[in-house]
């Protein structure tokens, strides 16, 4: 395994870093606690987790799996959905029928009344100080730890000022309830607004990004890692498999994998045409490189500047080895010159 710094701090995260949606949702404890107990033994030092996958469950079960090492792991978390909202479920558990999807939240395009008579407050989601003060303790609860190490804020929230956003996150590092921030799903403008803002007023500030980036999705490459790379920032890049797609498992005769949860998902938006022609030409270059297609694939997103580390989300330990073989293998240049010359006949972004 291979280390780097986080941004421009000195803290050191793995190349490859475990968590998911899944957690809490297909696992059990038993299975993801063989999940963590490989990527240790992989040399994986970073774990990930939303506080609102699986109504707080993904946190409870990464917590138990990881407390008999907390102090020697870098645990990122990322907060300001509303808990619940993920399974649509309200805040005394019960079911709804009103849809709290990302995109409302981000926007605040939801009838908060309907909500309100369902048991969910208008206060239960937002990066705004009532929302993260009581977000933030609640995981520190569920991870049974605290202090988190990178503390991110989940999404743009258009409904609350930067300023308060950034006033807070820099509040709880100044607590000690938290080390380091970062953000996920920022543009770049509204990274280096948030930069902006904190040099404005001494405040700690994002240090890293997640975002997706993978061959068959690299919108980031236009703006966001410019931005990235000059502010020195890091990028933590999710979902470089496509959803599996660059498995090399699929074609255009396969099923459609069947089934709900967080893989289902991922896969969906790439199950399309132009996918599979770009799989047939991603999958010959790996060929004529001798590598498989998903190798190749992740070690292209690991040789991008300023990419930190992939966020994978196994589902069984045998997939945490079979990819961290990645760092012991990278690309040498004639090998990124042969694929990216192959990446200009792909459309930037096959997510549909």
């Amino acid at each position: 395994m291979q280390y780097t710094n986080l941004g421009r701090t000195g803290l050191r995260v793995s190349r490859f870093v475990i968590g998911g949606a899944h957690f809490g949702q297909t696992l059990t404890q038993q299975e993801l606690d063989a999940i963590v107990h490989a990527g240790w033994d992989a040399g994986i030092t970073t774990f990930y987790t939303g506080d609102d996958y699986n109504v707080g469950e993904g946190e409870r079960m990464l917590g138990e799996a990881i407390k008999s090492r907390r102090e020697d792991l870098v645990l990122m978390v990322k907060a300001g959905y509303r808990v619940g909202a993920y399974g649509n479920y309200s805040r005394q558990g019960m079911p709804t029928d009103i849809r709290e999807d990302y995109v409302a939240q981000r926007t605040g395009n939801l009838d908060y009344d309907r909500l309100w008579q369902a048991g969910v407050a208008p206060t239960a989601r937002g990066l705004n100080r009532k929302h993260m003060t009581k977000a933030l303790d609640e995981s520190l609860k569920r991870l049974q730890t605290d202090y988190i190490d990178v503390y991110m804020a989940h999404f743009f929230d258009e409904t609350t000022p930067l300023e308060e956003t950034m006033d807070v996150l820099d509040g709880f590092v100044r607590s000690g309830k938290v080390r380091y921030l970062g953000c996920a799903q920022f543009n770049a403008w509204q990274f280096v607004r948030s930069l902006w803002v904190s040099d404005k007023a001494f405040l700690h500030r994002f240090e890293a990004s997640q975002l997706n980036f993978s061959m068959l999705e690299r919108g980031v490459e236009a703006e966001v890692l410019p931005a990235l790379r000059a502010t020195g920032a890091s990028l933590f890049a999710a979902i470089t498999d496509a959803g599996g797609m660059l498995t090399g498992q699929y074609d255009r005769t396969s099923e459609r994998p069947g089934g709900e949860g967080a893989r289902q998902r991922y896969i969906d938006p790439f199950w399309n045409d132009e996918s599979f022609a770009a799989m047939e030409k991603i999958g010959a270059c790996a060929r004529r490189l001798g590598r498989a297609p998903l190798e190749m694939a992740q070690a292209w997103t690991l040789a991008q500047e300023p990419v930190a580390s992939l966020w994978i989300g196994p589902h069984t330990p045998q997939e945490i080895a079979e990819q961290t073989k990645v760092t012991e293998r990278p690309l040498a240049a004639d090998e990124l010159t042969e694929i990216n010359e192959m990446l200009k006949t792909i459309p930037v972004n096959l997510r549909r």
